[in-house]
């Protein structure tokens, strides 16, 4: 938790317009419009970092072309832009994985709301 404003500035400063941030020796932070898109953004982002670990225990990173991570970066950070034909309207699927989690939230805790 930052809660010295100066902390909060500069945190604020370096996130600058990007959704997540990796903090050296504190962990991850992420940001939403709703408590939905932030939370899904932390989950995405410590699979990934879970899954990058993994593989790099295995020897040699081979990482995919440029273009490919320019066009996953353009999906997952930026689904309110104009879609091309085909594509889905929720492209990180947010709004189905938050709802998938409520259910399953409310089946193993079913006094959670109160």
């Amino acid at each position: 938790m930052a809660q010295d404003l100066d902390e909060q500035k500069r945190l604020v400063a370096d996130l600058g317009d990007k959704p997540v941030m990796i903090l050296r020796n504190h962990g991850l932070l992420t940001t939403g419009r709703s408590v939905a898109e932030a939370f899904l953004r932390m989950y995405y982002l410590e699979k990934a970092c879970e899954i990058q670990l993994a593989a790099q225990s295995a020897g040699q990173l081979v990482l995919p072309p440029e273009t490919v991570c320019a066009h996953t970066e353009r999906q997952f950070n930026a689904p309110g832009r104009a879609l091309k034909e085909g594509e889905l309207t929720d492209p990180d699927a947010m709004q189905l994985a938050w709802a998938a989690l409520l259910r399953m939230l409310e089946r193993i805790a079913l006094g959670y709301r109160d």
